[in-house]
């Protein structure tokens, strides 16, 4: 059973989220082949598109880290990015001490002096920048002049820039002429497909510490989040949390029923009744093991319902009693006492049972008796894929 965990959604799609967590797919991939693609060229210069929540930087940060085993990297934000920061910061991730540098101008031509050495020696650097659409258009024109670095009729720098779809155009402005002159490629991003949104949900939840994802992320609430989202895996993450806290919501609203195992007074077990069936019995492979003789090796039977829980004796050899009266099927009230040989098993949490739902469960047209031979063959089915994985 898993417990309650008020962090499981933000571990899953928040603030808490494993940032090397990679759901790849198909755009993501296509995206990753075209920088590497576009890095590996003469002209050295890329530009990734797609809107907010596109998954731009995540693929930007996969790239930074490959590239960063061959090669100097820097990576930079580019929102209300300026001059001077850029400078500094490319100089601090390629490990250029700045120490005896007093002005712009000197950090500067540190910056060319590293870049064209690693260029002449065939080890041209690579800048990536984020939000490049929200830079400065001061940073803008210095991006423009480090695009006109060269070492020996080589480029001494490449460059990926990463922004809205507007990007693009706002590089062809006159003002941009030497990075135009790189003619750099273009990739616009697509958004996942319904199964790769499904595939995405629930494997970032299984990532997380959540079991049972296809429950917590059918098909039906897959496809609603997908066309919500516009398959896009920002929105997608944003849904899920609202979805997931809408779920805590609901589970709080509402008591969860258990059942309580006891023998002479003591308490041996307790189950949360959170799945829509359990079978009760002395057979190890039941979900609710009774040891007593007087018990059946598959003796009951309880079917869990949104506002009901249902009672099934399964033929048993000596019947099923509840609150001291022998019963073949019935529908269980709050503190309901079933009596197996020395055990007794009281429900609780139950909410009250209205006449239209007691008499909707009990008739014989809406839920019939699941005979012996039924139930074994589950058990046996059980049985096979435990003994598969021992």
């Amino acid at each position: 059973m898993q417990a309650h965990d008020s962090t499981l959604s933000s571990r899953a799609f928040g603030e808490l989220a494993d940032r090397s967590l990679v759901v790849a797919y198909q755009s993501h991939q296509d995206a990753l082949r075209f920088l590497a693609s576009s890095l590996s060229q003469a002209n050295g210069v890329a530009i990734l598109q797609g809107p907010n929540g596109s998954g731009k930087t995540t693929i930007l940060r996969e790239q930074f880290a490959w590239s960063g085993r061959d090669t100097a990297v820097a990576y930079v934000d580019g929102q209300h990015l300026a001059p001077r920061r850029l400078v500094t910061d490319m100089l601090s991730q390629f490990d250029v001490g700045t120490a005896v540098a007093t002005d712009d101008q000197q950090l500067l031509q540190q910056l060319s002096n590293f870049l064209s050495q690693q260029a002449r020696a065939g080890d041209v650097p690579v800048l990536f920048v984020d939000d490049a659409d929200r830079a400065s258009s001061s940073a803008l024109r210095l991006l423009n002049w480090l695009a006109a670095l060269d070492a020996r009729g080589s480029y001494a720098l490449r460059i990926v820039l990463a922004g809205k779809e507007k990007l693009a155009g706002i590089l062809r402005d006159d003002g941009m002429r030497n990075f135009a002159r790189r003619h750099p490629a273009t990739y616009t991003l697509n958004p996942l497909s319904e199964q790769e949104a499904m595939i995405y949900l629930r494997t970032r939840l299984i990532a997380a510490g959540g079991e049972r994802s296809e429950k917590v992320f059918p098909i039906d609430v897959c496809a609603q989040l997908h066309v919500r989202s516009g398959g896009w895996p920002g929105q997608l993450n944003r849904h899920a949390i609202e979805v997931m806290e809408r779920m805590e919501e609901l589970k709080s609203a509402r008591s969860m029923p258990r059942l309580l195992v006891t023998r002479e007074g003591d308490t041996v077990a307790e189950y949360a009744l959170t799945d829509r069936e359990y079978v009760i019995g002395r057979n190890e492979l039941a979900d609710i093991l009774v040891e007593d003789s007087y018990v059946s090796k598959i003796h009951a039977m309880l079917k869990v319902y949104s506002n009901a829980v249902v009672l099934l004796d399964l033929n048993s050899t000596n019947g099923t009693t509840v609150n001291s009266r022998v019963v073949q099927k019935t529908v269980l009230r709050n503190d309901d006492v079933i009596t197996l040989g020395h055990y007794k098993l009281k429900i609780e949490g139950l909410p009250a049972l209205s006449p239209e739902m007691d008499e909707k469960i009990s008739a014989s047209d809406t839920m019939t008796m699941q005979n012996l031979t039924d139930i074994r063959r589950a058990r046996a089915r059980r049985t096979i894929k435990a003994l598969k994985h021992k």
